[in-house]
């Protein structure tokens, strides 16, 4: 509990009822605050009565036909303007902030996906400010539904069917290589049967298929490294030192001229699905409309 719950603890305290005690010390007198109307008179009135149950003093005396502010209802006055006017400011330096838009996914993607088209992404969420985390996917779901993420792109099968969802299309794997191991080698299984190959680590999903389809294939690769990412087999490739199966994503990192890639059709593509946290996507002012126009720009023809 926080120091400030007694305030809460009982009735009585609002923004409204403070708003219409400043305008009634501001102008002097009922009648003049409810600009002569009556029905407004008798609500600032007991307006006021409650909030002098709530803070246990008199802020008002009755001199004659008219109400006067007594010393304390002048200090709770000059309390609540100096509040409001803190208020006001903070709202007003906000105004011309950018909404931030948190996108998680796994770095493959962000990679290759997000940072890529990050110009169409501003664009069509009104130039705010993107931020891009690189999770897995169960946490990508888990950090959505709980507000931690506005949007999250994850294979189909990794979100539960009552998550709203937009297709982004499939993800496929192709070998990637520098030109020169590709001489002499017109198909996938040639190339890895004759070219050195970087590869994932063990113990995730897709180097388990991986490993699947050397086996169904016969093929015993001359492994040149192992890595724990995508993005490490990927510089490998560029560099030239060997081949790696990568997400056909990839290609937008490389240069045709000097590295070729073939897709492995065995291989079993991913459906991806782009999703998002209403709750997020409201508080951040954004239309909920918002997920089909993203999902036009990612999505893969």
């Amino acid at each position: 509990m926080n120091g400030f719950e007694r305030l809460f603890a009982v009735s009585g305290l609002s923004l409204d009822r403070l708003r219409t005690f400043l305008r009634v010390s501001e102008a002097g007198n009922l009648a003049k605050a409810a600009l002569g109307d009556v029905t407004k008179q008798s609500q600032f009135s007991r307006q006021i009565k409650e909030l002098e149950a709530f803070f246990g003093v008199a802020l008002t005396r009755r001199v004659g036909r008219r109400i006067e502010i007594t010393e304390e209802g002048h200090r709770l006055a000059l309390i609540i303007r100096r509040q409001f006017g803190e208020l006001d400011n903070f709202r007003e330096s906000m105004a011309g902030r950018s909404v931030n838009v948190r996108f998680g996914s796994q770095g493959s993607v962000i990679d290759w996906l997000l940072v890529p088209r990050l110009p169409e992404i501003r664009e069509a969420l009104g130039s705010a400010l993107v931020e891009l985390e690189q999770m897995r996917s169960a946490e990508v779901v888990r950090s959505v539904a709980d507000g931690r993420l506005d949007f999250g792109i994850v294979r189909s099968d990794a979100v539960p069917g009552e998550v709203k969802r937009w297709n982004l299309g499939e993800v496929g794997y192709a070998v990637f290589a520098a030109n020169r191991f590709w001489k002499g080698c017109s198909s996938p299984e040639e190339l890895v049967r004759n070219a050195p190959v970087a590869e994932l680590k063990s113990g995730g999903q897709f180097s388990d298929r991986w490993q699947e389809w050397l086996t169904a294939k016969h093929l015993a690769p001359q492994v040149f490294a192992r890595v724990s990412s995508f993005s490490d087999l990927a510089r490998i490739v560029q560099a030239g030192q060997a081949a790696a199966v990568l997400p056909d994503l990839a290609a937008v990192d490389f240069e045709p001229k000097r590295i070729k890639h073939q897709p492995i059709a065995t291989l079993k593509n991913r459906p991806m699905v782009l999703i998002a946290n209403a709750r997020s996507l409201d508080r951040s002012g954004m239309a909920p409309s918002i997920g089909k126009k993203l999902a036009e720009v990612l999505h893969r023809v």
